[in-house]
């Protein structure tokens, strides 16, 4: 009972902590842990010192290694694309080819943000992708906090589709990789359809709706995408069971094209930096068409050949190293190794608090192993409260925790950037919902965050830059991104519950 009050109260000041800006996140779930694992040493039996030092702390630290790992090649792909002149490219050339309608331009917007921050992290990235396009989407008569929505919604996007996201919940919660990136689609094309009738809405508000030929392109474009990426979905499995994939005859056809088409695209890059050896020098950077699938080729190796994530991401980083071969090159990629590490690495100390504090609450393997058939104390302690307040029923899983979507703001106890994870592993740990229920508890209500949160660097910069308060952005966005997380919530309760 004494233990059970502890962590409740831990918890509660951390997300106090947190909430006030006393205190970031990096230091307050350390910390969190570290106590939590503490109080099991004073008020039980079973858990020693050495299990807190060992277990709890140095093994937890390492718990997300795989995350990590993954994380850091992220980085550095995101660094290339920024400094190859990539990134900002493709949002030129796109701008250019979409034209100045502005339901055309509202759309390809939040789907080319959406492209970029599948391989895009960092604030760095933030800025240059808004600072070519929120002047477009203003160009066309979008407010300046529409035009702010429509950026957040694609970097959400990308987030979700983003595999680095991915190897977190794997890591966690333990759910198959398959599960992960079933939902991960199926939330892409909900969050996606919010973001359109967004965009939409905005513009019947400013009477800016109408409909020319380029407009169709892109909504065609837009419906073949979201369409495209559930096909692939059903052909690589069917029925919707876990574990192994087994392809379809159209999945099979898209693997062979894409990898005949894949090692040509390879041979003629090759072939082009040895037919440009000899004037190597002295020719004129610029970016190549091959250079914009740079974001494509980590994703398309998931999920078309079943590549394991961290093994796409170096593809990913050598392709992307090819195709962006000029002088300099080698000090480029050797800057991307340095300086995109660095840009990811406070995500990779945020992972390293998350392990501890995991390994605080679910208990330290290296304890179960010693304990056989033992339940951590923690877990134990928290059992009997959990057993009243998980929902025991579908409907309750979706109404409840659609309601408590806003907890996420503000760091609180559903941001999977605070303590998400640390409740995902307690909610995982009262046996009432299976992992993969809580995953897609986790990325569904992550959307309120990633898109809507006052307290994130992304949307504090870009109120700035578009001279808004960070709060009108929350009122813009949170009815639409509200709705989707009801709708993935309900996905989520016929899948897996």
């Amino acid at each position: 009972m004494a233990l059970g009050l502890l962590v409740l109260l831990l918890f509660l000041a951390g997300a106090a902590a947190m909430v006030t800006r006393a205190l970031p996140a990096l230091l307050v779930l350390p910390v969190m842990g570290i106590a939590i694992a503490s109080g099991a040493v004073l008020f039980t039996d079973a858990v020693s010192w050495p299990d807190v030092l060992g277990g709890v702390v140095s093994d937890g630290a390492v718990m997300l290694h795989q995350a990590m790992i993954v994380t850091f090649f992220g980085g550095t792909l995101s660094f290339v694309m920024q400094r190859s002149g990539v990134a900002e490219s493709l949002v030129k050339q796109g701008a250019e080819l979409v034209g100045a309608d502005p339901l055309a331009v509202g759309i390809f917007g939040l789907l080319l943000v959406a492209l970029l921050f599948t391989s895009l992290t960092g604030l760095g990235a933030v800025i240059m992708v808004s600072m070519i396009v929120l002047p477009m989407l203003a160009t066309v008569g979008l407010s300046p906090a529409a035009g702010a929505g429509i950026v957040l919604f694609g970097m959400s996007l990308g987030g979700v589709v983003n595999p680095a996201n991915w190897v977190l919940y794997v890591e966690t919660l333990g759910v198959p990789t398959q599960q992960v990136q079933r939902f991960a689609l199926i939330l892409f094309a909900v969050v996606t359809l919010a973001g359109a009738a967004m965009v939409f809405v905005e513009l019947l508000l400013g009477r800016l709706i109408r409909f020319t030929a380029k407009t169709v392109v892109v909504l065609g474009s837009f419906l073949a995408a979201v369409a495209g990426k559930r096909l692939v979905l059903l052909q690589s499995d069917p029925a919707g069971a876990a574990g192994a994939s087994t392809p379809g005859p159209v999945l099979a056809w898209t693997r062979t094209l894409a990898l005949a088409g894949f090692a040509l695209l390879v041979g003629r890059e090759l072939f082009s930096i040895l037919r440009r050896a000899s004037r190597w020098r002295h020719q004129q950077v610029r970016v190549r068409g091959a250079a914009y699938l740079i974001p494509i080729v980590p994703l398309a190796a998931i999920l078309l050949f079943d590549v394991p994530i961290l093994a796409a991401f170096v593809i990913g980083f050598a392709w992307a190293i090819l195709v962006t071969a000029r002088p300099g090159s080698m000090a480029l990629t050797v800057q991307s190794l340095i300086e995109g590490g660095a840009s990811v690495m406070p995500a990779i100390v945020l992972m390293l608090g998350i392990g501890i504090l995991i390994a605080a609450v679910k208990g330290p393997a290296a304890w179960s192993a010693e304990h056989v058939g033992a339940t951590w104390p923690v877990l134990a302690a928290i059992e009997p409260v959990l057993a009243r307040l998980v929902p025991s029923s579908p409907w309750l899983y979706v109404l409840g925790f659609g309601l408590a979507a806003p907890l996420a703001l503000y760091r609180g106890p559903l941001n999977v950037w605070g303590l998400g994870f640390g409740v995902a592993t307690i909610l995982t740990g009262s046996g009432n919902l299976p992992p993969a229920a809580v995953m897609a508890l986790l990325l569904s209500v992550g959307q309120v965050q990633g898109i809507c949160d006052p307290t994130n660097t992304a949307n504090v910069w870009i109120a700035n830059h578009q001279g808004i308060d960070v709060n009108a952005i929350l009122f813009r966005t949170l009815p639409f991104v509200w709705i989707a997380v009801f709708l993935g919530l309900g996905v989520a309760a016929a899948s897996f519950l």
